[in-house]
């Protein structure tokens, strides 16, 4: 018999017993999140629904705008230390096609979470020294750069206003995005909110530091560069 096709179906069935473990793996990955997550939101005394599709439109800087089937899941919000926050699994989908017309589906995962500010300042993207956050880095920006050249390494700063973005970036305000806590996320200011953005899908494990983080930042944001004083009443659910 020839040997290439015994060997065909053999390596056939490998795939597909491979494609099997590979589902059951994911599943049970899935089924651990959602797990942690319902722990962490009975803990807390915060609030879920599976999915909201408003939420694939609530801002227009990367990731979002980008791809399609963009889905906006495990949206949970509530309170840290008495202020409010909402966080979601964010992701979205793009497609390339090999020379003989193939068309593989890839699936963009990530991990957003936003507080309010007491009003809205100019667009401003702070993208940490990672190859994935920077290449979602929003076009057509002026790129901003402080004194500091620790700082300039390690970020990337994008703001629709010079002047403003420089008025954000104070001495305290850069020491403190100096902080490991920031490290492999991106941070922007887009209207009257203020997110942070990591890849993949998290357990929320980690979301009070980054509420935290959130929250202080947006304190040492000059109080003149807001135009508006109005803020979400703690324990609802933040509604821009």
């Amino acid at each position: 018999m020839n040997t290439f096709a015994v060997l065909v179906p053999v390596l056939f069935l490998g795939f597909i017993v491979m494609m099997i473990f590979v589902a059951i793996r994911g599943y049970q990955a899935a089924q651990r999140r959602r797990a942690a997550i319902d722990a962490m939101v009975l803990a807390n005394g915060w609030r879920r629904v599976p999915e909201d599709p408003r939420r694939v439109e609530l801002f227009v800087s990367p990731p979002f705008q980008v791809g399609d089937n963009r889905r906006a899941r495990d949206v949970v919000w509530g309170t840290v230390n008495d202020r409010p926050f909402e966080t979601f699994a964010y992701t979205y989908e793009t497609h390339t096609t090999d020379s003989k017309g193939h068309r593989s589906t890839t699936t963009h995962p990530f991990q957003v979470t936003w507080v309010p500010l007491p009003g809205p300042v100019a667009t401003m993207r702070l993208t940490d020294d990672n190859a994935l956050l920077r290449a979602l880095s929003h076009v057509g920006m002026r790129d901003l750069e402080v004194e500091s050249h620790e700082f300039n390494q390690r970020w990337k700063v994008s703001c629709d206003d010079e002047r403003s973005g420089h008025a954000v970036l104070t001495p305290r305000m850069i020491e403190r995005l100096m902080q490991s806590d920031l490290s492999g996320r991106a941070v922007v200011f887009e209207g009257a909110l203020l997110y942070s953005y990591a890849p993949g899908i998290s357990d929320l494990g980690e979301l009070p530091m980054v509420v935290r983080a959130l929250n202080e930042i947006a304190d040492l944001v000059p109080r003149f560069l807001f135009e508006s004083d109005d803020t979400a009443p703690p324990g609802d659910r933040p509604n821009p």
